[in-house]
C-alpha cells in the first residue's frame, strides 16, 4: 500500500433543521458575517433565513451580497471581498451551490489580506477569515473540500485558486434540496459521481479516498432508477447528498482529473452546465486510463456491464454539447499546458492523447 496523508478538518452538521439546533455554533467565529449567496434559491429554499435567524439569536450583525452567479468571475469574487473588508465581517458564509462555497473560500482569502485578485492564483499559505458552508445542491462537495474554482475570462475557462483552506462548520439539511428542479438534481448528481470516479481513478487516490469513492458510487447506485424517472423522494434526496459529500471529501485527499480540465471548456464556451461537461468525457477517459481492475470495480458497484452503458446512462440524464475541429485543436492545446492535471494519470499523454479524447467524447 502507498503512503498518503489524510486530513478532513470540516466538522459536519448533517439533519434537519441542523442550523437551528446548532445555532451557537456561529457565536465562535465573531460579531459580524458576511453572507454569500445567489439572487434567489438561497431565499426561496428557505436556508437564508436559517442562517439568519442563528446568527440573531446570537447577536451577530450581518451584511449579505447576493451576486454570486453560476461559475463565478474573479471579479465577482473581489466585489465581494471588498464588501467584506468595507463591513469589516470576522467570517464568511457560503450559501448555495459550488459557486457561492467556492466563493465564499476566496473571499476569505482575500477580505484577511486586502489583496487583489492575482493574490488568488499565488502559491503559498496565507491567512484567512473562518468559513462557514451550507450546500444546497447536491453536486459540487465544495463544503468538504479545500479547492475554489472561479471563471477567469482572460483564460476563457474556469481555473482552480492556488489558497486552499478547508471549511471550519458545514451544515448539511436535507430540507434545503427537496424542491431543486429535476434538470438542476440531475446535472448536480451526475457532477458528484464525476467526483467519486476520478478520485478514485487519479494517481493522487489512496486508501482512504478510496473507501470514500466507493461508499459514494454505492449510495449513488440506490438512486438511478429514481434520477431517470425523475421520482426523487426525501429518502433519494438524502442519498445524493451524502454521495456527494463523500466526492468532496474524496476529491479532498486525492483531485479530480482530466475531464474536469476538459469540461470547464464546455462550460465556458457552450453553457452546459459542470457535471454535464465532466460527464461527456467519462466514457473516453475510462477507456484511456490504464487502471483496468478499478474501472471494473467501478462499472461493479454501480452496476453496468461496460462504459458504454454508463455514458447511455449520461445521456439520459443530461444534455451534451458539440464542437468543432478549430474549438477542439484550441482545447487540446490549453489543457497541454496544465502539466499538473497531466499528471493525474498514470501514463504519458502527448497531444495527440488529449485530442483523441476530445473527439470521442464528440457529440
Amino acid at each position: 500500500m502507498k503512503d498518503f496523508n489524510y486530513l478532513m478538518p470540516t466538522k459536519i452538521f448533517f439533519g434537519k433543521d441542523c442550523i437551528e439546533k446548532n445555532a451557537d455554533v456561529f457565536a465562535n467565529f465573531g460579531k459580524k458575517a458576511i453572507i454569500l449567496t445567489g439572487k434567489n434559491s438561497a431565499k426561496k429554499n428557505g436556508s437564508q433565513n436559517d442562517v439568519v435567524l442563528a446568527l440573531e439569536k446570537n447577536n451577530i450583525q450581518y451584511c449579505v451580497f447576493d451576486d454570486i452567479e453560476e461559475n463565478p468571475s474573479v471579479y465577482t469574487v473581489a466585489k465581494a471581498a471588498e464588501m467584506a473588508i468595507s463591513q469589516k465581517a470576522d467570517f464568511v458564509i457560503g450559501i448555495g451551490g459550488g459557486s457561492p462555497m467556492d466563493s465564499a473560500k476566496a473571499v476569505a482569502f482575500l477580505a484577511a489580506n486586502n489583496k487583489g485578485i492575482d493574490f488568488l492564483f499565488e502559491k503559498g499559505d496565507a491567512k484567512h477569515l473562518p468559513v462557514i458552508e451550507i450546500p444546497t445542491t447536491a453536486g459540487t462537495g465544495s463544503e468538504v473540500t479545500q479547492y475554489a474554482v472561479l471563471t477567469v475570462p482572460e483564460k476563457k475557462t474556469k481555473a482552480g485558486i492556488a489558497k486552499r483552506t478547508f471549511a471550519d462548520i458545514a451544515f448539511i439539511d436535507v430540507k434545503y434540496f427537496e424542491k431543486l428542479p429535476i434538470k438542476v438534481t440531475r446535472n448536480t448528481a451526475v457532477d458528484a459521481l464525476t467526483h467519486l470516479i476520478e478520485a478514485y481513478l487519479c494517481t493522487e487516490s489512496s486508501f482512504m479516498s478510496d473507501i470514500l469513492a466507493e461508499k459514494g458510487m454505492d449510495l449513488f447506485k440506490e438512486c438511478k432508477n429514481a434520477l431517470l424517472s425523475g421520482d426523487i423522494n426525501t429518502e433519494i434526496r438524502e442519498k445524493l447528498v451524502l454521495a456527494s459529500t463523500l466526492a468532496g471529501m474524496a476529491i479532498a485527499q486525492s483531485q479530480t482529473s482530466l475531464p474536469h480540465s476538459m469540461g470547464y471548456y464546455l462550460t465556458y464556451f457552450k453553457n452546459l452546465p459542470h457535471g454535464a461537461a465532466n460527464a461527456q468525457f467519462m466514457k473516453a477517459y475510462m477507456d484511456f486510463v490504464t487502471e483496468r481492475d478499478k474501472v471494473d470495480k467501478i462499472l461493479c458497484i454501480l452496476d453496468f456491464k461496460a462504459t458504454t452503458d454508463l455514458d447511455l446512462f449520461f445521456r439520459k440524464l443530461v444534455d451534451r454539447a458539440n464542437y468543432t475541429d478549430e474549438e477542439m485543436n484550441y482545447y487540446t492545446d490549453e489543457i497541454m499546458k496544465i502539466p499538473t492535471k497531466l499528471a493525474t494519470v498514470s501514463r504519458d499523454i502527448t497531444r495527440e492523447d488529449i485530442y483523441t479524447l476530445f473527439k470521442l467524447s464528440k457529440n
